[in-house]
């Protein structure tokens, strides 16, 4: 992402009317305000764009109450076709929107509708949030479901909104790095997991495309077994069990991926030892093999070699020679 505006260095009597230029510019402006005008305050804007989604990040810090506000003037104006989801990083936000009144608080999220006046507004300290904006027509979910979350306030802590706000907040932080083919890849999965989120608050996930559906179980299965990794016990039969879906699904479900499940579970495996190979140094590697997973210490060496064309230990020794030279 990249800095649109930053208030850090400039003149407090000319900060607000530079955010107020500086909004006007996105598709779905609001209006910047601030109780005290003459009181401190800083903000930073930053955007990005990930194939056909785009990212801002609002970050503020003042010593009076600030806001954003968008009215049915501006509405009427510039009635962009969009939704838009945010994310609280820092601080609170007090939303009304929607015929609603959230407070926002670090790792929740709500969804919003710019079609329809918002006001939102901290008071004293620190305050972050991320946005997303996607037209109406990319929303998975149908609109009459959809629009019924707008302005309800939704987890990011949990269950499937855990996925989207991990992938979401990622997604945001590395969007620079992507090439075209893997951001069309990675909006496609994004709003998938919005359409998923907002389908499992309402017991709505049958009202979501069979593809969205699929994707959306992929994501769960699959942080699923990393977050279980170091059970020894973690099998296709158990994982299907834990989703309600047959063996034969699940294997059906990682044929894209050109791998099997316990060949992705292992892979997995792997390169957290890797990982851990290389900066706990002072553990020996059977205990880095045993916490993830391997109850065979020459299993996991056999594995290992086959991944990597080196021993554990010869891995070791060359992760951490650079530092000793």
């Amino acid at each position: 992402m990249h800095t649109l505006l930053s208030t850090q260095n400039i003149d407090v009597s000319e900060r607000l009317g530079l955010l107020r230029d500086a909004m006007s510019r996105d598709t779905a402006p609001a209006r910047p305000y601030v109780q005290d005008e003459t009181a401190e305050f800083h903000m930073k804007l930053e955007v990005g764009a990930l194939a056909t989604v785009n990212f801002l990040r609002l970050g503020s810090r003042s010593q009076g109450r600030g806001g954003l506000c968008r009215d049915q003037t501006l509405i009427r104006r510039f009635d962009a076709d969009e939704y838009r989801l945010a994310f609280a990083l820092d601080g609170p936000t007090v939303l009304a929107h929607n015929d609603r009144q959230i407070e926002l608080s670090p790792g929740d999220l709500t969804l919003m509708d710019v079609s329809r006046p918002y006001d939102a507004w901290h008071e004293v300290g620190t305050v972050g949030l991320l946005l997303f904006s996607f037209s109406r027509q990319q929303m998975p979910l149908p609109q009459v479901y959809a629009n019924t979350l707008v302005g309800a306030k939704l987890s990011g802590c949990s269950g499937i909104g855990a996925l989207l706000w991990s992938f979401a907040t990622q997604a945001a932080r590395d969007v620079d790095t992507y090439d075209q083919a893997d951001a069309a890849h990675l909006s496609d999965v994004l709003l998938d997991l919005v359409g998923g989120t907002l389908a499992h608050e309402l017991g709505a996930v049958r009202e979501l495309p069979a593809e969205s559906q699929q994707q959306v179980l992929c994501r769960q299965i699959r942080e699923f077994i990393r977050q279980r990794l170091g059970d020894v016990d973690l099998t296709p039969t158990v994982i299907a069990e834990a989703h309600h879906i047959s063996t034969r699904t699940l294997h059906r479900l990682f044929e894209p991926s050109g791998c099997t499940v316990a060949e992705w579970i292992r892979f997995q495996r792997l390169d957290r030892c890797r990982h851990d190979l290389s900066r706990l140094t002072d553990q020996p590697v059977h205990t880095i093999a045993t916490r993830w997973g391997f109850s065979s210490h020459a299993q996991f060496s056999r594995a290992f070699r086959a991944a990597y064309d080196l021993s554990p230990l010869e891995y070791r020794r060359q992760a951490i020679a650079p530092r000793h030279s």
